[in-house]
């Protein structure tokens, strides 16, 4: 008997439906569009389906395990659905892999993915909804006008519904500046794996506010300028939030009276840096791509402001850790985020990295590879200024999130 193909790797949510336990199951890149809900049982089965085991095999390695007898014609079935579904590494996954990409190659829109969803689907609406993160915010907190001594911004890109107001604290430090940036460098988290560290598109980002133009001739000059392949994970950029989330508020700031261009890049885990103990700086890509990022916008006669789309620690059982949701821990993460904190405010990037390898970043902070990137292409000479600080907590996976917005000046600025 054959061995059953493998389960293609998928997002996998722990969810509450009418007081059972169950397992939200997604393709994390989008090939496969909406989602399955599986029983506890059936996720612990798909787990075997490995693509070394035969329906038998799989059947009698189950009992094993938990003690259950699933009959092996129920394993087939389940087999069949998830090729059905696109979930399995075979033939139709490919072919629909080849769809989807073939697709988003032919538009040169890379259209919105998460209006009516994480913020409002149409424009009116969601001109309101930024309106009041902007009127939830203390006038007196910040510095309205930050002046030409701001070169950089870090914005949470969790749900607007949550970080809406700290980002709003970030995004206000640009209003009123007699000359605002022209290009905005966006650096977002990539959620997902890439082969390449850095991944950049050059399409255009619409959103319900309009459309958000790519500065094509910086691009291209950094493609030039960097010998890295920039676009061989361009497809990443579909369904990332990192970047569209920061998108929006800068279309909100600017609206009627403001034209401006992004370069949106995602950065991916620095998780290799992080087990080897070396320092990511030390690392050829990185150095070649800051290099070359550096050097492309000195030369590109353009006002600029780096953005890093970035949240902080991912603490709890949806993050697959094992402590139970308390007081106690998530005052213990604050007082590690704000110790971390205290290393980007004074521009200690390798310190800032080093905080987060002491302990194999246990706080797993989503955000280290754009803040990171931020900072180097920055260099020498800047400090930030932090903002806002939050917690999102998720009662129901018993787990919670950490965001904050800060500032970066140069000269000391801060």
């Amino acid at each position: 008997m054959e061995t059953v193909a493998r389960v293609r790797p998928l997002e996998a949510i722990p969810v509450e439906i009418e007081g059972e336990q169950m397992v939200l199951l997604r393709d994390p890149h989008r090939f496969v569009s909406g989602a399955m809900t599986v029983s506890i049982p059936v996720y612990l089965l798909m787990c075997l389906i490995d693509g070394a085991r035969t329906p038998l095999q799989i059947h009698e390695e189950f009992r094993r395990r938990f003690g259950i007898e699933i009959a092996e014609a129920r394993i087939s079935e389940l087999v069949s659905e998830l090729d059905e579904l696109g979930l399995l590494e075979t033939e139709r996954f490919e072919a629909l892999r080849a769809e989807a990409l073939a697709d988003f190659e032919r538009n040169p829109f890379r259209p919105a993915a998460h209006a009516g969803t994480a913020y409002e689907e149409s424009a009116e609406p969601l001109v309101a909804q930024i309106d009041g993160f902007y009127e939830s915010v203390d006038p007196d907190a910040t510095v309205e006008n930050a002046g030409e001594n701001l070169v950089g911004l870090v914005a949470p890109h969790i749900d607007p519904r949550v970080g809406g107001p700290c980002a709003a604290r970030a995004y206000r430090l640009l209003r009123g500046c007699d000359s605002p940036p022209d290009l905005f460098v966006i650096l977002g988290t990539a959620h997902q794996y890439a082969d390449n560290l850095f991944v950049m598109t050059e399409k255009t980002f619409e959103t319900p506010l309009g459309a958000v133009e790519v500065d094509l001739e910086v691009s291209r000059a950094l493609t030039n300028a960097c010998p890295l392949d920039l676009k061989e994970d361009e497809y990443l950029h579909r369904f990332e939030h990192s970047i569209e989330f920061q998108a929006i508020f800068l279309q909100h700031l600017f609206a009627g009276h403001r034209t401006f261009k992004i370069l949106p890049i995602l950065v991916g885990s620095f998780a290799p840096y992080i087990a080897e103990n070396t320092l990511p700086s030390e690392a050829e890509p990185v150095r070649l791509f800051t290099d070359a990022l550096r050097q492309v916008l000195s030369q590109s006669g353009r006002r600029v402001c780096l953005v890093a789309g970035a949240d902080l620690s991912h603490v709890g059982r949806k993050f697959g850790d094992e402590m139970d949701l308390s007081e106690s821990l998530v005052d213990e993460i604050r007082l590690k985020d704000l110790e971390m904190l205290a290393h980007i405010q004074a521009g200690r990037r390798e310190d800032f990295f080093r905080h987060l390898q002491r302990d194999q970043d246990r706080q797993k902070v989503c955000g280290l590879p754009p803040i990171y990137t931020l900072m180097s292409v920055l260099g020498d000479g800047c400090t930030a200024q932090l903002l806002d600080y939050d917690v999102s907590i998720e009662e129901p996976t018993q787990s919670f999130v950490t965001f904050a917005s800060l500032g970066f000046y140069k000269d000391g600025a801060a």
